[in-house]
């Protein structure tokens, strides 16, 4: 068969060879992305607006070369764009990862992590494209592919253009973002959730004093969620919990989000908010679960969790103590105050 036969798409096997080792190319992108964690350079010359804007920039310019490739390979295909245009992708993906190649490690981690994501995401959608035309597609990677397997091969792409233009600019804004989504909304989640459970068992707990001289088989009784006789160990819960979601509220607002200065230091205070963050909700959500176990362990299980939860905030609020302004220190200082109360708390009697 000659290379100028048209295959698959009605694309030459010439040109699907060009596409192949267009697409090995942006596989091995993917694995320098993923393993970059910075260089050791100090971040005083790093700015992440310059980084985004450029990125922001040289997206826009892909786009436009991407849109003219999906055109030149509709059939009838265009030969000779395919091969001026693949060249220039590729090449525009590259001056993307030197871009990312930029970033210094005291960057801020969340920060590193946001950028990779979303360069590596668009890296996985072109070469998807570039799959979709070819007869021997290049193996990317499966979790991510298996993602995005719900989007159209065009589709994928514009839509992670537009991830790579909502890139953060600096390590406060990509902690702001995760902090929302995986502590903040989660934490205060559960305390709703724990409200709501509370006041559904108090509800039931009051009509069957009121009911209990008679009783009405036609009525569809309904057991709660949390029993009856939990309330009171629930609403010491309540207490704990709320802490929580007011810890991490304000943490959000005067330390992540009032993080003016974002020098090395604060940088790092950043992350390590982030990291502590993380079991705290983790925590929130354990110690609610205790209402709901067993009998014969939900009482072991409530001491167990209430000292994990306490622990694990009293770590975040010392750390939030270091770079906080001196004006929300009595703040965090009565926090201190209510997780030591919050230890002396005595566990449940039966």
């Amino acid at each position: 068969m000659s290379s100028s036969t048209p295959t698959k798409n009605d694309i030459t096997q010439e040109s699907q060879k060009l596409l192949h080792a267009a697409a090995l190319n942006i596989v091995a992108l993917i694995d320098h992305v993923h393993k970059y964690e910075g260089t050791e350079n100090t971040s005083a010359g790093f700015f992440g607006a310059d980084l985004k804007r450029s990125i922001n920039e040289l997206a826009d310019a892909i786009d436009k070369e991407v849109t003219r490739f999906l055109i030149a390979c509709k059939p009838p295909a265009l030969e000779v764009e395919i091969r001026v245009l693949t060249p220039k992708i590729l090449a525009g993906f590259f001056q993307l990862v030197q871009h990312f190649d930029r970033i210094p490690k005291l960057a801020g981690k969340t920060y590193l992590d946001a950028v990779r994501k979303a360069i590596c995401r668009s890296l996985v959608a072109i070469a998807m494209v570039f799959n979709s035309f070819i007869e021997e597609p290049v193996e990317v990677d499966k979790a991510v592919v298996a993602e995005m397997s719900y989007m159209a091969s065009s589709g994928i792409f514009w839509e992670h253009c537009k991830a790579l233009a909502q890139i953060p600019t600096d390590n406060r804004t990509a902690v702001v973002a995760v902090w929302v989504e995986s502590v903040g909304s989660l934490v205060k989640d559960a305390a709703e959730e724990l409200s709501e459970s509370l006041q559904e068992a108090e509800a039931v707990d009051l009509k069957d004093s009121k009911d209990s001289e008679y009783s009405d088989d036609s009525m569809d009784d309904f057991d709660p969620e949390i029993p009856t006789h939990r309330v009171a160990e629930g609403r010491k819960i309540q207490k704990l919990v709320n802490v929580a979601k007011h810890t991490c509220d304000k943490i959000a607002l005067r330390c992540i989000r009032d993080c003016a200065q974002l020098d090395d230091e604060r940088t790092v205070w950043l992350d390590r908010l982030l990291d502590l963050g993380r079991p705290v909700q983790s925590s929130v959500d354990d110690l609610v679960a205790t209402l709901f176990a067993d009998e014969d362990v939900w009482m072991a299980q409530v001491g167990v969790e209430k000292e994990a939860l306490t622990r694990a905030l009293g770590e975040l609020v010392t750390l939030a103590i270091t770079f906080v302004d001196d004006s929300h220190l009595p703040w965090f200082e009565l926090c201190r105050k209510q997780l030591d109360a919050a230890k002396h708390t005595s566990n449940v009697v039966r």
